[in-house]
């Protein structure tokens, strides 16, 4: 079911814009600097306007990652300039080899205005469902687009 309505969806649904990164660290040591760093960060993010949600997450052997949920963009660039986030970005960049991190990557995404929603996260009512047919992609006209499985006897899975 297409929607702009995420009223009923849990937080991370209801974001407008999402941080994901990770860095890997130079050894058990930086790491473990990280984890004693992470709470007073933790807090500040807790306590930013339109902040909705995050999770962190650990790749063997060495990287640690953050996915954070905001209702908008604004929200999240407003606390990258929070005085937690820089003293937390000064420590893990460091200069050259005195950084705990080897490497890390930042990716800033932004959610369309509409998307889907089902079951329980359905804004309209409780039902579940399936779209008629997928949006056009670049090149295809609405007409091309192909119909949804829920809805095709012969693709599968039909109402």
């Amino acid at each position: 079911m297409r929607t702009t309505d995420f009223s009923h969806t849990p937080p991370q649904g209801q974001a407008g814009s999402v941080f994901l990164g990770c860095n890997e660290y130079r050894s058990p040591l930086a790491m473990a600097d990280q984890v004693r760093r992470w709470p007073k960060l933790a807090r500040a993010l807790k306590r930013a306007p339109g902040y909705l949600w995050h999770r962190s997450y650990y790749e063997f052997p060495k990287r640690i990652g953050l996915i954070v949920a905001f209702e908008s963009q604004d929200d999240l660039m407003r606390f990258a300039r929070t005085h937690e986030h820089h003293e937390i970005m000064r420590w893990l960049v460091g200069r050259g080899d005195e950084s705990p991190a080897r490497g890390g990557f930042i990716r800033i995404l932004t959610a369309e205005e509409w998307g889907y929603t089902n079951g329980i996260f359905r804004a309209e009512d409780a039902s579940t469902g399936m779209i008629d047919r997928f949006s056009p992609v670049a090149g295809e006209t609405a007409a091309e687009a192909p119909v949804t499985a829920g809805t095709d006897p012969h693709l599968g899975g039909g109402r």
